[in-house]
Parts: C-alpha cells; sequence; structure tokens
C-alpha cells in the first residue's frame, strides 16, 4: 500500500515545528494535515479517529501523520 506524499510532507512539518507546536500542545498527541494540526489529546486512537472523521470528506488520503509533542520530561516504563 502506497502512502501519499502529503503524508512525509506533514510529518516532516510537525518535526521542524516541534518548538512551536511544544507550548500549545505539550505532551500530546496531535494529527496533522496540510501542515496543520486538525486533531489533539492525549488517546493516540481518540486522535486518530477525530482526524479521519475531519478529513475524510476533504480527501481521499487514507494515513494522517500522528506525532507526539514529547517535552522530553516522560518516564516510560515497562
Amino acid at each position: 500500500m502506497a502512502v501519499d506524499k502529503r503524508f512525509f510532507e506533514d510529518l516532516d512539518w510537525a518535526e521542524e515545528h516541534h518548538g512551536e507546536l511544544l507550548e500549545q500542545y505539550r505532551d500530546c498527541w496531535i494529527a496533522i494535515y496540510n501542515k496543520q494540526v486538525v486533531a489533539s489529546g492525549s488517546s493516540i486512537r481518540d486522535v486518530e479517529h477525530h482526524a479521519k472523521a475531519k478529513t475524510k470528506t476533504k480527501t481521499g488520503q487514507k494515513h494522517i501523520p500522528v506525532y507526539f509533542v514529547e517535552s522530553g520530561s516522560n518516564i516510560y516504563a515497562g
């Protein structure tokens, strides 16, 4: 399954704007479409669901990048 070029452009945009996104979306998941945040929250599943619902009438794009705006102060335990 091919991934649309826009997916990678949107993901690159998120990485380039991490500092700006950190101010508003610290330690949250965000979904990016057309270099804009279209959904955000603490649950990746909810963010994916809301992003698909918001963009499904605008595009046939099946994959929308979801990016975690990490502050660097998280502790992960397994």
